[in-house]
């Protein structure tokens, strides 16, 4: 039996370990839960909607800008708040904006890899795909035909309809992984430079490739803090104000994954796993919360 299936049963058990503790450091005011999503297949997209009714049946899903709000204490919630993004550009992202997003009026951030955008040769899509996104763990023959990238075109269509853009660097590389000043700054820098000439729009959320804490370090941080004014993980963890712009912290959602599962991630039962990492983001970013 998979974990997540097995640690829906300790639910209850840890959700109240969980309201005891932050009790106890008297943080009982309301939080922002981001859900971090990739490539929805086509034969899984009616999951993806019953996955984000039963979300909307028990949470009230936010905007990219109030969350914004939240984190620049413009404003406050008296309970649990849903966010969505999307990574790395997918063109299924499209059809669930379309098709799912857009009739439950929920806006999204979707984290983009510019030379994924600009690839138009199915062959050189797949290879990015396989080597740059899934860093080899999938084989080319197992990138199906819907696994296409978004357009610029598709872009502009978010836009319009409410949701935001953020960069996911232009080659989803690992940033921890490059020793090299200037293939950070293209990768950090002119990745947001050209999201905002090509849709004219401030680009001020990234989102760095792989999520977890040994993906970045403390010089791409320093890059990421001069260019942009957020900076999203994917490292698991419910974001309390007042919140560190630079370690947002994300939960990657399965559309597979059961719903007691989810409610699991939801009521913080797993954020204790993931709390040294948390506090090493934290610490590198070097800023306290500020």
């Amino acid at each position: 039996m998979k974990f997540r299936y097995f640690a829906g049963y300790a639910n209850p058990v840890l959700t109240l370990f969980h309201k005891i503790h932050s009790f106890l450091n008297r943080n009982c005011f309301g939080g922002v839960r981001i859900l971090l999503y990739h490539h929805i297949p086509e034969n899984k997209i009616a999951l993806f909607k019953n996955q984000l009714h039963y979300l909307s049946t028990k949470y009230h899903f936010i905007t990219p800008s109030q969350f914004q709000g939240f984190v620049n204490g413009e404003h406050s919630f008296s309970d649990l708040k849903l966010l969505i993004t999307f990574d790395d550009g997918f063109k299924s992202n499209r059809l669930v904006a379309e098709e799912i997003l857009q009739p439950l009026g929920i806006k999204a951030i979707f984290f983009v890899s510019t030379d994924f955008i600009e690839l138009l040769d199915s062959e050189k899509q797949k290879r990015f795909i396989t080597q740059k996104i899934y860093n080899f763990k999938i084989a080319h023959f197992c990138v199906t035909s819907d696994m296409r990238p978004l357009t610029w075109k598709d872009l502009e269509y978010l836009v319009k309809q409410g949701h935001s853009i953020g960069s996911h660097t232009k080659s989803h590389s690992r940033l921890s992984a490059l020793s090299s000043k200037d293939k950070l700054y293209g990768e950090i820098i002119e990745s947001g430079d050209i999201l905002e000439r090509k849709l004219k729009i401030p680009i001020t959320c990234f989102a760095y490739p792989f999520g977890d804490i040994d993906s970045i370090n403390k010089s791409a941080m320093d890059l990421i803090k001069e260019r942009y004014k957020y900076c999203f993980s994917g490292i698991r963890g419910a974001n309390y104000y007042p919140v560190c712009k630079y370690a947002i912290f994300r939960d990657s959602i399965s559309i597979d994954d059961p719903s007691q599962y989810l409610r699991l991630i939801m009521e913080n039962g797993l954020d204790i796993v993931y709390r040294k990492k948390a506090r090493r983001l934290i610490k590198l970013t070097r800023d306290n919360f500020q």
